[in-house]
């Protein structure tokens, strides 16, 4: 809320001190200035909240608030004296106002010299050209203050282009990618050669990769991107100890595939990062993965090549690994939730409501899958129940809860409810729509009262962590700036003010216990997915966690929040750490987790069949 309405108060301020300008010594003008000092100073007290929850939200806005504040107080001193302010200060004040504006948009966090001086250059040129009376000086100085604008636009779009071959060790030797290259010394162990076991698989499957028109039990038809011909995908469930081995065959016509294994902390050359840790599958190829199904656990897979437009348009489905192969003691559904470009919103591969007979008494786990970009909301109406486990991780003593709590499903995060059948109906409603969902037992629909979000940092039972020291910090700032991305401007998702390919990497060694903080500056949740690793959860926005233990895959940082989560570098590779609204991703916020002395022989780029975003 404070980041809005500071978002208001900088263009408002703007806009006044501007207008006050051409109004001076009117009346009209007066109040102008009256209502200009108010907004500067109501903008002060809300850059001052902001720096009560972390310096990382105001060092760019302090460097406009503080003169700007200073200037409203020699306006309104000479106000009080019944005096039209000096046309320098309000000349100042206006410019420094709109200067405010476009620290908001340009320089985000960390602030820098250079990102200052071109603000504040670019304005006291304009200054000069208006204080020059017509004649070649003032076009000598429109003439070199547009070249250098347009030198320095053309330098960052043309930088930002991505080369026909990007080179994750050679690239950026400046912010760190080559730095896990391997030396003459200690040579690098390639990504590739860091795949699953060699033994005998116990289960095999085939996904294959094709376009498909899905008609949904509604009757609306869906022209898809498919696994098999079928929105989901086929469900993998397979069981603990398995050889997991799945062949992927790709007949769609001129778009590549892989397959990750979102949450599945597999070796890396199994992960399925296009251009990280393979190629991307050609239209009539094949490669096939394999690993161990260590953990038990509700997992989901889906491409990732042109992920933003592949997973939305259908190339996703479910993994779940059970602990062993008796008879299955609960009735068990896996409920994947996805929303298509149509606008079309499926739970479990069904837009209208399902109904299943379950008989009372039985036990039940509801496998809740967000596939989609943005967080869903999920009540279970007609009976209490207990989330047992969150991104495949079970936790530490849940309690009941009823339908009163909403479970807010962030993308890409699964969580798993437990409860026992009772006599009547249950309901499993989505996103307030009582039409849908999931309908079990028989009886009265139930009722949904109006609910609030569970508190996941602050559910269950505490235990001791595993961390008693960090052997690496890092802080990454997420913010929403006008960026070059690949040689176009965009109003870019950032990470510590720059996008992908130009974020540095987070270098770790094996072994490392790694902290990080995470700061979202912005006005848009974003849901971080770290592959090959879970993080736990120590703080939300300084509070500590003091539920159960929270291992998680992906975390929703929502906007003006602060996480700070810790893993352990037990997984050698080059990761990927990305927003998993994955259009934000497409837009440049994905860096590499990289361990130092490994290497990737693959590349991403327009020569390349890899995009990975």
């Amino acid at each position: 809320m404070l980041l809005v309405l500071d978002l208001f108060l900088v263009v408002v301020a703007g806009g006044l001190w501007v207008a006050a300008w051409p109004l001076r010594g009117t009346k009209a003008g007066a109040a102008v200035l009256i209502a200009s000092v108010l907004a500067t100073a109501a903008r002060a007290a809300v850059v001052a909240l902001l720096g009560g929850a972390g310096w990382w939200f105001v060092p760019d806005r302090l460097v406009t608030a503080v003169p700007l504040a200073l200037l409203s107080g020699v306006v309104t001193v000479t106000m009080v004296r019944r005096r039209t302010p000096p046309a320098p200060v309000l000349i100042a004040a206006a410019y420094v106002a709109v200067a405010g504006i476009a620290m908001q948009f340009l320089v985000g966090y960390p602030v820098t010299v250079g990102a200052v001086a071109a603000v504040f250059g670019s304005g006291a040129a304009a200054l000069l050209v208006w204080r020059l009376p017509a004649g070649a000086a003032r076009v000598a100085v429109v003439a070199t203050t547009a070249g250098a604008l347009l030198a320095a636009g053309v330098t960052a779009a043309v930088g930002s282009r991505l080369p026909d071959e990007l080179d994750h060790n050679a690239h950026g030797a400046d912010s760190g990618h080559a730095a896990h290259a391997g030396s003459a010394t200690a040579p690098g162990v390639s990504v590739a050669d860091l795949r699953g076991p060699s033994r005998t698989p116990t289960r095999k499957f085939t996904l294959t990769a094709r376009a498909a028109t899905v008609t949904l039990p509604s009757g609306a038809t869906v022209d898809a991107w498919t696994f098999n011909s079928q929105v989901p995908g086929p469900e993998l469930r397979v069981t603990q100890g398995d050889v997991v081995e799945v062949t992927l065959r790709n007949e769609l016509p001129g778009i590549g595939v892989t397959l990750h294994w979102h949450g599945y902390d597999v070796p890396v050359g199994e992960d399925g990062v296009a251009g990280v840790t393979q190629n991307a599958v050609a239209p009539g190829g094949t490669f096939v993965y394999r690993f161990e199904a260590k953990d038990v656990g509700s997992y989901w897979y889906h491409s990732h090549e042109m992920s933003s437009e592949a997973v939305r348009k259908g190339l996703y489905g479910t993994l779940v690994v059970t602990p062993d192969r008796t008879e299955p003691q609960e009735t068990d559904f896996t409920l994947p939730v996805h929303r298509f470009d149509s606008g079309a919103t499926i739970l479990g591969g069904s837009d209208r409501r399902q109904t299943r007979d379950v008989p009372a008494g039985r036990r039940v786990r509801l496998r809740l899958v967000n596939t989609d970009n943005d967080a869903h909301r999920v009540a279970v109406g007609g009976t209490p129940y207990t989330v047992s486990a969150i991104d495949g991780r079970d936790l530490n003593g849940p309690t009941v809860l009823t339908a009163e709590t909403t479970l807010r499903l962030p993308a890409g995060g699964r969580y798993d409810v437990v409860f026992t059948m009772p006599a009547g109906a249950v309901h499993v409603m989505v996103d307030g729509r009582t039409s849908d969902g999931l309908l079990l037992g028989t009886g009265a629909m139930p009722t949904h009262p109006a609910g609030t979000d569970l508190d996941i940092t602050q559910y269950g039972t505490s235990a001791p962590g595993p961390f008693d020291r960090y052997d690496k910090d890092h802080t990454l700032v997420l913010d929403r700036l006008v960026r070059f991305l690949d040689g176009m401007p965009s109003y870019a998702y950032t990470v510590n003010g720059t996008v992908y390919p130009d974020i540095p990497p987070l270098l770790v060694d094996r072994g490392d216990a790694v902290r990080t903080t995470v700061v979202n500056r912005g006005t848009e949740s974003h849901p971080m997915h770290l592959h090959g690793h879970h993080v736990l959860v120590l703080s939300r926005n300084g509070r500590p966690v003091t539920g159960s233990p929270l291992w998680l895959d992906t975390f929703d940082v929502l906007p003006g929040e602060v996480w700070q989560v810790a893993f352990r570098a037990d997984n050698p590779g080059i990761w990927l750490d990305h927003c998993h609204n994955l259009p934000h991703a497409k837009q440049g916020m994905v860096l590499h987790v990289a361990y130092r002395g490994v290497t990737s022989p693959f590349t991403v780029g327009r020569r390349t069949p890899n995009h990975p975003e």
